[in-house]
């Protein structure tokens, strides 16, 4: 009673040594990294933030970063990655934290390669150039800018005589974007409306065309007077004199303002089809095709899963408690209902196992060689356990995985018996009582009965602790005490511990993954091959 009286008190001391030792911004930070763990970033970032303020610590820095990724805040988690890794070890830095200035160094680099840049590139020298991002000057615009991915910007660019040009982009993840800069003059501005000007003058020839009927009323007074005096109409004198022919010079005027229609219409009705024009191809240039970068697999947060579980228990765990044993092989099966809590799952599983073992030979340690008995099992059990697994990606996707993990349950001998039998050396003659000396306890078999067979007294008699284990006798589970008997070995209800549990997770479609696992448990070492699909 007094060990688990100190070891209680122990435990206490050293949670409020904690508590009383814990500086400045400690219970922010450990809030924080829980909730980041957890996939709780709206929650962690400002009390890792709070945490950051009151102390620096690069175990809660990391995670901040971690959170401002998940954001978008691109840029802000790359300044806390380079800048947590660029520190050394200070004095009061635990494990934590150094292991955050090693992982700071890789997402640093992984992160960079993911933040896109901006190149504006003139197409040729502009005098007093400046170009603006976001209201900001850039010193060198043909110089790579990053940005955080998705963010509007808005680049003005200006220089001394020429228009200030205006553009809106967005970039995506991983864009590499180069703008080809290309100004107008100022004064070039002004042409483009004449043309518009001049149109409506040429609608105006058609009004000319109105004027020639009244060209044609003089000679209808003409035809009044002399439509008697038939012979002066062949004469033609007055036809060459009329006006017509002086109405034709302005004729030709319209023909001559006809040029620049077609002109003026060609592009109009051509806009759409001048991408084949030289002049139009550096266009393209400013309107960049943005490249999509490939899309992230999405995250399945439930998972139904259903596979073989079995144990193996060697030889040597026989050994542990005495002489004899063998090596034995357990299959089963296992149904399991997860949960993703960020890089965290959390695993419910209900198994079966049979616990079959052939004949074996074995004696507790330490007992003479006439105490060998041949025991036997065809129990089987049910075991429902939870399990909490991390989950270590090793590519972007998640198409592998490592996963480290533990477990703890409860398990059910709900059929099956053990048996426990005398035994004696198989290569005795019977009657000759000399023949039953220690052998090899593989080659030993049942006893009948007491002295069965002859000469066997003192392998098969009625003195040891096992006097009544004879054919057909079952062990009594440990909750039964028969009278004058030790308590009885066979399990019923018993706990269940796996630590640890390592493995592989392959998921090559969206919804199915394959699980590849190994630990060690109470009821031997485990392996487990499964399948899980997304609900």
């Amino acid at each position: 009673m007094r060990l688990p009286i100190a070891s209680l008190f122990g435990v206490l001391a050293l949670l409020f040594a904690h508590a009383a030792l814990a500086a400045p911004g400690d219970k922010e930070a450990n809030q924080g990294i829980n909730s980041a763990r957890g996939g709780r970033c709206k929650q962690a970032i400002p009390l890792l933030e709070s945490a950051e303020s009151q102390r620096h610590r690069p175990s809660s820095a990391v995670p901040l970063a971690d959170c401002y990724v998940k954001q978008g805040d691109m840029l802000k988690a790359s300044e806390i990655y380079h800048t947590v890794a660029s520190e050394k070890k200070q004095p009061g830095y635990n494990a934590r934290d150094v292991a955050a200035i090693t992982s700071a160094k890789k997402k640093a680099a992984q992160l960079d390669g993911r933040i896109p840049t901006l190149v504006v590139a003139p197409v040729e020298p502009y005098e007093g150039l400046v170009v603006e991002i976001d209201g900001a000057a850039i010193r060198d615009p043909s110089r790579p800018q990053r940005f955080d991915p998705g963010k509007r910007l808005v680049i003005v660019a200006r220089a001394d005589g020429y228009e200030v040009l205006t553009q809106k982009i967005s970039l995506k993840e991983k864009q590499r974007r180069v703008i080809k800069l290309r100004l107008k003059k100022a004064g070039a501005a002004k042409p483009p409306p004449k043309p518009a000007a001049t149109k409506p003058p040429e609608k105006k020839p058609p009004k000319p065309a109105a004027t020639k009927p009244p060209e044609k009323k003089p000679p209808k007074p003409a035809t009044t007077k002399p439509a008697e005096k038939k012979p002066p109409k062949p004469v033609a004198t007055k036809p060459p004199e009329t006006k017509p022919p002086a109405t034709k010079p302005p004729a030709t005027k319209p023909p001559a303002t006809k040029p620049p229609k077609p002109v003026a219409t060609k592009p109009a009705e051509g806009k759409p089809r001048v991408a084949a024009s030289p002049e139009e191809k550096a266009k393209p240039p400013v309107e960049m095709p943005e490249p999509t970068p490939p899309d992230v697999r999405k995250q399945r947060n439930v998972w139904l899963g259903a596979g073989f579980r079995g144990f193996f228990i060697p030889q040597v765990m026989f050994e542990l408690f005495g002489d004899g044993g063998r090596h034995a092989f357990f299959p089963g099966g296992e149904v399991s209902l997860s949960k993703r809590l960020g890089r965290f799952d959390l695993v419910f599983s209900v198994a079966y196992a049979r616990f079959r073992l052939h004949e074996t030979p074995f004696k507790p340690k330490g007992h003479p060689d006439t105490d060998y008995e041949i025991i036997e099992s065809d129990l089987q059990a049910l075991q429902a356990d939870v399990r909490l697994v991390w989950n270590i990606p090793l590519d972007r996707d998640e198409l592998f995985a490592f996963r480290v993990g533990a477990g703890l349950g409860v398990g059910w001998m709900f059929m099956g018996e053990l048996y426990r039998t005398q035994a004696y050396p198989g290569d005795a003659v019977p009657g000759d009582q000399s023949s039953f000396a220690p052998g090899d306890p593989y080659r030993y078999v049942k006893c009948r009965g007491p002295n069965n067979p002859s000469g066997s007294f003192r392998y098969c008699n009625q003195l040891d602790y096992d006097a009544n284990h004879y054919p057909g006798y079952v062990e009594p589970s440990w909750f039964t005490r028969p009278k004058g008997r030790p308590q009885g070995l066979k399990p019923v209800v018993y706990p269940w511990l796996l630590f640890p549990e390592i493995g592989l997770a392959f998921r090559p479609w969206d919804r199915v993954a394959f699980d590849l696992r190994v630990g060690a448990s109470v009821t031997g070492p485990l392996g487990a091959l499964g399948i899980r699909f997304a609900l």
